[in-house]
């Protein structure tokens, strides 16, 4: 009779299972909001605000994370925040996402031209990428002026936000794009993570720095199993140019990581490195 009996509560067992799966709710990330923004070239563009744990019961400001890429990277960035702030490797910070209203519709087109400093002939974009009827490209100081005036304006205005302590995150074109402005005279941004950028973009000219940056933390990487010539070849040239003019960077090749993988060692490590330097 004993196996009767463990068959007839397994049947009743399974039996309930059905209804107790069918509850669903929608997840949503703690603390964390979307609003939309058009910019005064007509892009809309989403903007992710994540609020650190403890913001409702304090009266603290707190450091600002911007991150590009924000349709590709917030998942990502929100995850490794929390980790790293639960286990007190970093401070708690407020998280800015930006992506793309439209999601992944034309973000080859909208990423071309937000994110590259200068303009290229559609013919060459198609010839070195593969992507063709890309037609606008070089918004980056467009884009730049928008993150300003806009993104950043709202945060500040709206959030207690420690305007000294802004960090900027970029990754492949957004890491291009970081790159354009951390060699600016203007200091945008207080830190700098640079991953994986596309300084293919620059060719042969690579960006000079201004001294004025001199003095602020950066972290770069690329993934060792990235292509070697446009992407390994001139990461080399350009950190190890910062490096001897005495720039405070450090530049990590990432084992084994490719361009698509190499993002989610290069934050948790570059986040890690730029705090622990405060």
């Amino acid at each position: 009779m004993k196996p009767l009996k463990y068959c007839l509560l397994l049947v009743l067992i399974l039996g309930n299972s059905k209804a107790i799966c069918q509850t669903l709710h929608e997840v949503s990330l703690p603390l964390t909001s979307k609003i939309e923004m058009k910019s005064n070239y007509g892009a809309e563009y989403s903007v992710y605000i994540s609020l650190p744990a403890e913001y409702l019961n304090s009266d603290k400001t707190y450091p600002v994370i911007y991150t590009m890429d924000g349709d590709l990277t917030f998942g990502i960035v929100y995850n490794s925040r929390v980790l790293m702030s639960f286990g007190r490797e970093i401070p708690e910070v407020i998280l800015v996402g930006l992506a793309y209203k439209e999601g992944f519709e034309n973000i080859h087109s909208n990423r071309l031209r937000d994110l590259t400093p200068t303009k290229w002939p559609e013919v060459q974009i198609e010839k070195f990428t593969g992507i063709s009827g890309i037609e606008n490209s070089g918004g980056a100081d467009n884009f730049l002026n928008f993150l300003e005036d806009c993104v950043k304006k709202y945060i500040n205005d709206n959030y207690r936000a420690n305007k000294n302590d802004e960090t900027l995150v970029g990754y492949s074109l957004s890491g291009l794009f970081a790159t354009y402005v951390a060699s600016k005279k203007e200091p945008y941004f207080n830190k700098y993570l640079i991953a994986s950028p596309s300084l293919w973009w620059f060719g042969s000219s690579l960006p000079v720095f201004s001294d004025t940056n001199k003095g602020l933390p950066m972290y770069w990487s690329v993934g060792s199993q990235e292509n070697q010539e446009t992407m390994v070849k001139p990461w080399k040239k350009l950190t190890s140019e910062l490096k001897s003019v005495g720039f405070l960077i450090n530049p990590e090749i990432l084992a084994d990581e490719g361009h698509v993988t190499a993002f989610n060692s290069a934050f948790h490590r570059g986040i890690k490195y730029l705090f622990g330097m405060d």
